[in-house]
């Protein structure tokens, strides 16, 4: 409130400086024929709007500019968005978007007026400015999209309708607000300029035009600050408008939801993603081996294992895996360790489903995992309780409830997720992950930064709901492989 109210000051103090500036070149002008004063001006200003005719002139050019941009938005956003799925249609539109960017807009209104009359002229010309600042823009922030969250959408099995609603326009939300913002005002400038061009009857740009021709600079400077002031407000609307429809958009879950949810299954996550490029020559790679520690003899085949044979995977220049193989019994959680880098995540990753080996085979996975992420990978506009709901079945509410509890959340539980701390956001994703029906879980460092106490209830938490269910989980605290019983494998270089 402290900075708002401080903005305010210093805008207005911007203004009176320009208003000072302003009287002083009409001081020492010699004339107020040239350049008539502040005060002078807002005399003739005040006149001008005591007649209703000028007021239908404001209406009818708001009327065609305004009109103009929602369509030329509209168009930005459908084309834009088309573009972001289709690599031929992006190349298709790109250079129909440089011209619209680079050629002068003189040039297409002189050369508009041989093709449409005044009235379309302006519409056509406010569309031509908008549409390559929206679409740009939106095309940018749709195909940087945050990829972990896209992710975690996948995992969760959120549908093409939520991921829209709940990650790609609260995304995209800032960036197309700021190119409303910036549009507007050029649509503003560059309407007015098609109407003095085109003489077009009863609109600012006639009475500007008519101002110039009987060198009437106070009425000239009248309809101009005329032109600021409906450019600043319909700019002001528009841009109000859209922040609050977006903002509910992305905020607030429907009290229930019909149908039903599931994790999705690991081989669904598979055929989502493409195979990668084959890896470097093996002799210039670092290469990472596992070790694997089991608390009892595990050749019983009763007991329910993944069996890893013969798994490859770099990036870049370097292996993470190469060749590597390995038997993990799911009769106990499986405590990954090593040190950073060393390619835990990676291993649990493509366990999971989530990222394909280069070469060799993952067997004996249970279809269908969840993951407590190393970044907590929340949705930061929405309540904590949402952020559970949004992956259960009906948006099942007393669940989330009851997991909020168990985990001391209770207190925020109503307030959006990137106003936490960093204990309640990682305590957050671990009851998301706890949330709905899975066969396996998979923990990412799941209970760094939580206090000894949280720690305690979190865990505790994990081994009740998880019952019988595998566990994978990777960590750097050693303590946790003796609490939980688990297993070890050990990653090396």
């Amino acid at each position: 409130m402290q900075n708002k109210r401080q903005d305010i000051i210093y805008s207005a103090l911007g203004v009176l400086l320009i208003l000072l500036i302003w009287q002083l070149a009409a001081s020492f002008g010699g004339t107020g024929f040239l350049l008539p004063g502040p005060i002078a001006v807002a005399s003739t200003f005040i006149q001008l709007f005591t007649q209703s005719a000028n007021w239908r002139s404001v209406a009818i050019s708001a009327f065609r500019i305004i009109e103009s941009v929602l369509v030329a938005i509209l168009l930005a956003i459908l084309l834009s968005w088309i573009a972001s799925k289709s690599r031929a249609v992006r190349q298709i539109l790109s250079p129909f978007v440089l011209i619209m960017k680079s050629v002068p807009i003189v040039s297409f209104i002189l050369i508009a007026l041989f093709f449409m009359g005044a009235s379309m002229l302006s519409f056509f010309i406010c569309g031509l400015i908008v549409f390559p600042v929206v679409y740009a823009q939106l095309l940018s922030s749709f195909l940087n999209t945050d990829p972990g969250l896209l992710e975690m959408a996948r995992v969760f099995s959120l549908k093409r309708s939520e991921k829209i609603r709940y990650i790609i326009i609260p995304g995209s939300r800032e960036v197309f607000i700021a190119s409303v913002s910036v549009s507007v005002g050029m649509a503003w400038k560059a309407g007015v300029a098609a109407e003095v061009l085109a003489f077009s009857g009863g609109t600012i740009g006639r009475h500007m035009h008519e101002a110039k021709l009987y060198l009437d600079m106070e009425r000239l400077l009248s309809w101009t600050l005329a032109l600021v002031l409906v450019s600043f407000l319909s700019e002001q609307l528009l841009v109000r408008l859209f922040r609050f429809i977006l903002t509910r958009i992305g905020q607030k879950l429907p009290v229930q939801r019909r149908g039903v949810k599931e994790v999705k299954a690991r081989e669904e996550l598979l055929t989502e993603r493409d195979t990668p490029l084959a890896c470097p020559v093996e002799g210039q790679a670092i290469m990472i081996r596992g070790v694997l520690c089991v608390k009892k003899p595990y050749d019983d085949e009763a007991v329910p294992s993944i069996v890893i044979d013969g798994i490859s995977k770099c990036f870049g220049s370097s292996y993470v895996f190469s060749e590597y193989s390995a038997t993990i019994p799911l009769d106990r959680p499986l405590a990954v360790i090593g040190p950073s880098g060393v390619g835990k995540t990676t291993l649990m990753r493509m366990i999971a489903g989530l990222i394909r080996p280069d070469s060799g085979v993952i067997d004996g996975v249970p279809s269908r995992g969840v993951f407590v992420f190393q970044d907590n990978r929340l949705l930061g506009q929405m309540s904590a309780r949402d952020n559970i709901r949004l992956v259960l079945p009906g948006y099942d509410g007393e669940r989330a409830d009851e997991l909020l509890s168990s985990l001391d959340l209770m207190s925020v539980k109503d307030q959006p997720a990137d106003t936490l701390s960093g204990g309640e956001k990682r305590r957050l994703s671990l009851a998301r992950a706890l949330a709905p029906e899975s066969d396996i879980l998979y923990l990412d460092e799941a209970f760094r930064e939580l206090d000894e106490a949280h720690e305690g209830e979190a865990l505790s938490l994990l081994l009740d709901k998880a019952g019988e269910k595998p566990v994978i989980f990777a960590t750097h605290d050693l303590s946790l492989i003796e609490r939980m019983n688990a297993n070890i494998l050990e990653l090396r270089k």
